[in-house]
């Protein structure tokens, strides 16, 4: 478990014995199967989490049911965002929804606070690190103002293409939709035109990218 802290948290050599004791034996390991959804917000908070394996979306969800996926989590990354509503006027509802099965470290609200309040090492890291997610967020919401959407396509079939590490994706045109904040029919009608463009083969529940370098000039 110590590892795991030391590898997720740059300020962990910053802490005394006693934090980084009372850090070990307060988390939590809870396995989360694919498709497992979680939701943080509206005054509760889940603690700061730690994706120990596995890949997680994280995303907000409109009143009419539709979401907007802002960005992933992968092996070792951390969910500050999830633990943002300790922070005196800050409340942020999102969604997490699990890609693949997951193991999630969580150390509680009470414990990271006071960890947060006590140490200025741990109060750096931590505003920075939702300064870094709130200016990434701003920018995925700036492309949906003044990008195309066949551009945002584009981007979410490459950004899968990285995720996988490979050309062939076993991906649904709902999941680039959410990606790409758009509609699945849409999507539908810009892969018929990278089709017929040869940046991408379709197949029933598959897409193949054929040319990264134009599918990333779109």
């Amino acid at each position: 478990m110590e590892e795991l802290l030391r590898n997720s948290f740059p300020f962990w050599d910053s802490l005394s014995e006693e934090e980084k004791e009372e850090m070990e034996k307060s988390i939590t390991e809870n396995r989360c199967p694919k498709k497992t959804r979680l939701h943080f917000g509206g005054g509760e908070c889940a603690g700061v989490q730690i994706i120990g394996e596995g890949r997680a979306r994280v995303f907000i969800t409109s009143p009419g049911g539709g979401d907007i996926t802002l960005f992933r989590l992968l092996d070792g990354d951390v969910s500050i965002l999830s633990a943002a509503c300790m922070l005196n006027g800050m409340d942020v509802e999102l969604d997490m929804e699990m890609e693949t099965d997951c193991t999630i470290y969580t150390i509680p609200k009470k414990v990271y606070r006071k960890l947060y309040d006590e140490n200025g090492a741990v109060k750096d890291y931590t505003m920075e690190m939702i300064s870094e997610k709130f200016s990434d967020i701003m920018w995925l919401f700036n492309q949906f103002v003044f990008s195309n959407v066949a551009s945002r396509i584009a981007g979410a079939i490459l950004e899968h293409r990285g995720l996988e590490g490979s050309d062939e994706l076993k991906i649904t045109h709902e999941v680039l939709a959410r990606d790409a904040g758009t509609a699945r029919e849409v999507v539908t009608r810009i892969l018929r035109q990278f089709q017929a463009d040869g940046l991408v083969s379709l197949t029933r529940g598959k897409i193949t990218v054929l040319d990264t370098r134009r599918l990333a000039k779109v």
